[in-house]
C-alpha cells in the first residue's frame, strides 16, 4: 500500500506503542458509557501539515481522525443529533460542519466578509439557531451573529457592546454570556464579561475585572465558565510581544459574591507567564482547573475559598474536561500531545492513565458523552 497522505492517516489511527491508545475493533466505538473526547489536532506528512478532529475513545483507548480544513478551536454538538458537530477556527473566517459517524466534513461555511470568527459560538437550546462570536476586522466591534443551523443563513446580528470578543456560554434560561477581550486607546472599551437577554436583546449584566494593579493591568477575560450553580471563573490570556511578556490571570466569583482576582500565593502568580486557558470545573468538589501552556503550568482553585490549592508542572498543558463519573479531570498537554487523568479527590495525576500519541494538539478537549448526557438524557442510546 502506497504511503500517501490519506493512507498514512489510516495506519497512524490504529498504531500506537507502549502505554497508548490501541485499536479496539469488536466494540462500539461511539458508546455514551464510555468517555469520549473531542480535540482539534493535526500531523505532518512529507512536509505537508493535515487539520484534524481528532475522536478519542479513552476507555478503549482508540481514537479516529477526521480531515479538517483548518485547526478546530470550539467544538460543539447539535442538540437535536448528536452525531453532528460545528467546529471554528480561531480568530480566522473559516467553521465547518462534521458527520462523526460518515467521519467526514459535510458543509463550509465562512464568516461574513471583513468579520472573523473567534473560534467560539453556542447552539440555542432548540438546535435551530446557532450564535457565532465575531469581530469586524477593520475595528475590532464585536457581534453576535444569529445563524440558521440548517441554512446558515443569518437573521439578525447583536452587539457585544466591546471589543475582539472570544468566549461565550449560554444559560439554561437563555442568558447568552461573552467575553470582550480587547481594550481602546480612549478607554472607552475594556475587557469584560457581558451577559445578553437573548429573548429581549438586553444587557442584563457586565462584568470587568480588578486590573488597579501592575500585574493584572492587561487581563483580558480570555475564557471564563459558569457552573450549575452560577459560579463563575475567568481564565484571562493577555497577548505577550517579543518585548514584554504578560500574565495570564485567574479571577472567581462565588454567586452573589463580588468578583475576585487571584493575587497569591505570589510565586504562583509570577510563574503564570502567557495565557491561562482552558477551565473545568468539577462541582463536587468545588474546584476549577485552569491550563497555562506557556509556562508548562496546571493550577487548581477553590472556588468556594478563593484560594489555590493545588500547582502542578506539566508540559505544554492546553484543553481540559473531566470523565462521566466525574472522578479525574482529563488535560491534553506535550509537545508530542498526550492525555492524562488527574483525581478530583486529590489531584494526582494518575500515572497509568497516559495516552500516546493522541495527536490531540489543539487548545480545547469536550467529552463528547458528557455532553449527550446533558442535552439528550432520555435518548442517549438512540
Amino acid at each position: 500500500m502506497p504511503l500517501n497522505r490519506r493512507n498514512f492517516l489510516k495506519i497512524i489511527a490504529t498504531s500506537f506503542i507502549g502505554s497508548s491508545l490501541i485499536s479496539c475493533t469488536h466494540k462500539k466505538f461511539f458508546n455514551p458509557d464510555e468517555d469520549i473526547l473531542l480535540a482539534g489536532g493535526r500531523i505532518e506528512d512529507e512536509n505537508k501539515q493535515q487539520n484534524l478532529l481528532v475522536i478519542i475513545n479513552l476507555t478503549q483507548r482508540e481514537k479516529k481522525l477526521i480531515e479538517t480544513p483548518f485547526l478546530p478551536h470550539g467544538i460543539y454538538i447539535h442538540p437535536g443529533n448528536k452525531y453532528r458537530v460545528f467546529c471554528f477556527e480561531k480568530n480566522a473566517d473559516k467553521a465547518c460542519e462534521i458527520d462523526l459517524q460518515t467521519q467526514r466534513v459535510t458543509r463550509s461555511l465562512q464568516a461574513e466578509q471583513g468579520h472573523v470568527f473567534s473560534g467560539h459560538a453556542s447552539f440555542s437550546h432548540d438546535g435551530k439557531s446557532i450564535y457565532c462570536i465575531e469581530s469586524n476586522t477593520a475595528n475590532f466591534q464585536g457581534s453576535i451573529t444569529v445563524r440558521n443551523t440548517e441554512t446558515f443563513a443569518i437573521s439578525h446580528q447583536l452587539p457585544t457592546l466591546g471589543l475582539s470578543p472570544h468566549d461565550c456560554q449560554l444559560s439554561k434560561d437563555n442568558i447568552l454570556t461573552v467575553s470582550n477581550t480587547g481594550k481602546s486607546e480612549s478607554g472607552f472599551h475594556l475587557p469584560s464579561l457581558v451577559s445578553i437577554d437573548i429573548a429581549t436583546e438586553k444587557l442584563i449584566e457586565r462584568i470587568k475585572l480588578d486590573t488597579d494593579d501592575l500585574v493584572h493591568a492587561d487581563l483580558n477575560c480570555g475564557h471564563f465558565k459558569i457552573s450549575d450553580t452560577n459560579d463563575l471563573v475567568i481564565a484571562s490570556a493577555p497577548i505577550s510581544t517579543k518585548t514584554q511578556v504578560l500574565s495570564g490571570g485567574v479571577s472567581i466569583r462565588k454567586y452573589n459574591e463580588p468578583i475576585s482576582t487571584m493575587k497569591e500565593p505570589e510565586v504562583v502568580i509570577k510563574r503564570m507567564t502567557g495565557e491561562a486557558l482552558s477551565i473545568e470545573i468539577n462541582q463536587q468538589q468545588s474546584i476549577a482547573a485552569i491550563t497555562h501552556p506557556a509556562a508548562n503550568l496546571l493550577t487548581f482553585w477553590s472556588i468556594k475559598d478563593k484560594k489555590i490549592i493545588k500547582a502542578i508542572g506539566f508540559e505544554n498543558p492546553r484543553g481540559l474536561s473531566q470523565t462521566l463519573d466525574k472522578k479525574y479531570f482529563i488535560v491534553s498537554y506535550g509537545e508530542q500531545p498526550a492525555m492524562a487523568k488527574i483525581s478530583t479527590n486529590d489531584l494526582e495525576p494518575q500515572v497509568d492513565s497516559i495516552v500516546r500519541p493522541t495527536l490531540a494538539s489543539g487548545e480545547h478537549i469536550i467529552n463528547w458523552s458528557k455532553t449527550i448526557r446533558e442535552i439528550m438524557p432520555t435518548r442517549i442510546y438512540d
